[in-house]
């Protein structure tokens, strides 16, 4: 039952970033041509729905909403492979549901691949950047959930602001945004960039947390 219970609770919150990332987007459209304020308004319902989804979920199944996070976790042995599959499972459906619904709750096509390309060694790197401070910020706080909850959605929010990526720095929720033609969408062709950058970014931000601020990670500090 408890892992029933954190499975669901990575798929729903999951889903629910989801929505606020793509659903945001299809508002900001609809709002102003001005880019700038479309990414602001972004970047806003994303880091606001970021926070409320870590706090729902931290105590019912860690909050990872991300395969990065599980992955790394994993790495740590703080989670089981058994239920890591799971969780990944779930998130990527999650994700995938939450664009869905985002299309549907603004009249757009329930499923639509994006046409907006997402190349180049800029983009890379971007996204080894925000997935590796991202990842970072999740273990330096290893036992302050509180934390986690405002730090990681501050970043997040300046990450849409400040980077070339507007810091997607999640694979499942990069896969779901794929099911779109809002402006947070990313065609199928930019994915595997994407996911490659965030894994290696993932693994950055573990080296750094075990080298530098949390040298005791394994041993939950």
């Amino acid at each position: 039952m408890k892992l029933q219970r954190a499975v669901s609770m990575e798929f729903l919150g999951t889903l629910l970033l989801a929505i606020s990332i793509v659903g945001s987007g299809h508002m900001a459209a609809v709002l102003t041509h001005d880019t700038g304020l479309q990414l602001l308004i972004n970047a806003i319902a994303t880091a606001i729905g970021l926070a409320t989804v870590i706090k729902l979920g931290m105590k019912v199944s860690g909050a990872h909403f991300n395969p990065a996070v599980t992955l790394v976790m994993l790495a740590l042995k703080k989670t089981e492979p058994k239920v890591g599959a799971y969780y990944i499972s779930s998130q990527i459906l999650g994700a995938i549901t939450g664009v869905i619904i985002a299309n549907v709750i603004y009249k757009q096509p329930a499923v639509i691949q994006s046409l907006i390309t997402r190349n180049g060694p800029n983009l890379f790197l971007s996204e080894v950047l925000s997935t590796s401070v991202l990842l970072w910020i999740i273990l330096r706080f290893p036992n302050r959930e509180d934390l986690v909850a405002i730090y990681a959605p501050l970043w997040i929010f300046g990450g849409i602001l400040f980077t070339s990526s507007t810091s997607f720095a999640n694979p499942a929720i990069t896969i779901g945004r794929s099911f779109t033609n809002s402006i947070t969408g990313i065609a199928p062709s930019s994915i595997i960039l994407f996911i490659v950058a965030q894994l290696i970014g993932a693994a950055l931000g573990l080296l750094i947390a075990k080298k530098i601020t949390n040298p005791g990670l394994e041993k939950d500090e």
